[in-house]
């Protein structure tokens, strides 16, 4: 395999370039959008009830969403659904754990991080709604304690965020993670800004675009569409929150759009259909494998919404036909910076 050809370039210049092409004018009125989604503080209502008013809340939300309420409680927090009495224990078990209790302390002081992210996420979908009105639309949105288990998780009709993974890395309860199960890289990626978009994405990953079979190619500009799709349905977040990347590595991920495309190319990646492939680009990691160490992971998510994104602005499509152009016409359009 021939090594990733990395050309330092003027960050700066390259930068500006970049933005300068980056300008949403996907503007949408986002009062004129009836969409009403409610925002639910799951985890607090469950922390402060009294028994009698957990039992109608679990009971609501059982007869409401019961994958979710499985996800948040069986799932995540480990506790047995067998009898009531099995269900109460758990409960309090891990409401009375000292580090569960002081992490309890931290989330309820973030109220207006909950409300901003709530206002963000509202106005989002209401943007979805209006380009793409055919697709479907979370009902609720809940704040849990995942337990650390996912960022964002998604049912038919709901949205759970597990708060606790916005803290921030600099925070003590994070820091105090064990690090053989929680790395470096993991913890560092615990930013509260990346809440919005991680639940946008969860949400049209499972009910929007479907994941691809067919090759690399193809699930790479899957990723494309959804993350431009974000990016004009956020127009508030910056592109290094929509794709997941601290300013320092979106800056080396623009500079090196030309040289991974031609590593793409070079080792005649593009229409690979192992499942090798997908995952050194796709997913996350300390790095993208194949890459240098000080590159970002997940690069390929990022090329494939450099292309697509590209291609909004030299094509008059609208949203809702990029979501219906075939993977292949956008690649084939695709000019390298």
């Amino acid at each position: 395999m021939k090594p990733f050809r990395f050309v330092t370039l003027l960050f700066s210049l390259v930068l500006f370039i970049f933005a300068s092409c980056s300008s949403n004018s996907y503007e949408v009125n986002v009062d004129e959008v009836p969409l009403n989604i409610e925002f639910v503080n799951l985890d607090s209502l469950a922390f402060h009830a009294n028994w009698n008013e957990r039992d109608e809340l679990f009971m609501g939300l059982k007869k409401k969403d019961a994958e979710l309420f499985n996800f948040a409680f069986s799932f995540a927090l480990e506790i047995p659904l067998t009898s009531d009495s099995a269900f109460r224990n758990g409960l309090n078990r891990f409401y009375s754990n000292p580090y569960i209790r002081l992490l309890e302390e931290k989330i309820q002081t973030k109220q207006k991080w909950r409300a901003e992210s709530s206002e963000l996420l509202l106005d989002g979908f209401k943007r979805m709604n209006y380009f793409l009105p055919r697709w479907k639309t979370p009902k609720t949105v809940y704040f849990i304690n995942s337990r650390f288990a996912a960022s964002a998780y998604c049912t038919d009709r709901s949205i759970a965020i597990g708060e606790e993974r916005y803290l921030g890395p600099a925070d003590k309860l994070i820091q105090d993670l064990p690090s053989n199960q929680f790395y470096g890289w993991i913890k560092d990626a615990m930013k509260p800004n990346y809440v919005c978009s991680d639940a946008f994405l969860v949400w049209i990953s499972s009910h929007g675009i479907e994941e691809t079979s067919e090759n690399y190619a193809s699930e790479m500009i899957r990723w494309g569409k959804m993350l431009f799709l974000t990016h004009i349905c956020l127009p508030e977040l910056s592109e290094a929150d929509v794709v997941r990347y601290s300013k320092k590595d979106f800056e080396w991920a623009v500079a090196s759009e030309k040289s991974f495309w031609e590593y793409l190319v070079d080792e005649e990646i593009l229409f690979k259909t192992d499942e090798e492939s997908r995952m050194n680009f796709l997913h996350e990691g300390p790095f993208t494998t194949g890459l240098p160490q000080e590159s970002p992971d997940r690069m390929g998510r990022f090329m494939g919404y450099v292309i697509v994104k590209q291609y909004m602005e030299n094509n008059d499509v609208s949203p809702k036909e990029l979501m219906n152009t075939p993977y292949n016409k956008i690649l084939q359009k695709y000019q390298v910076n």
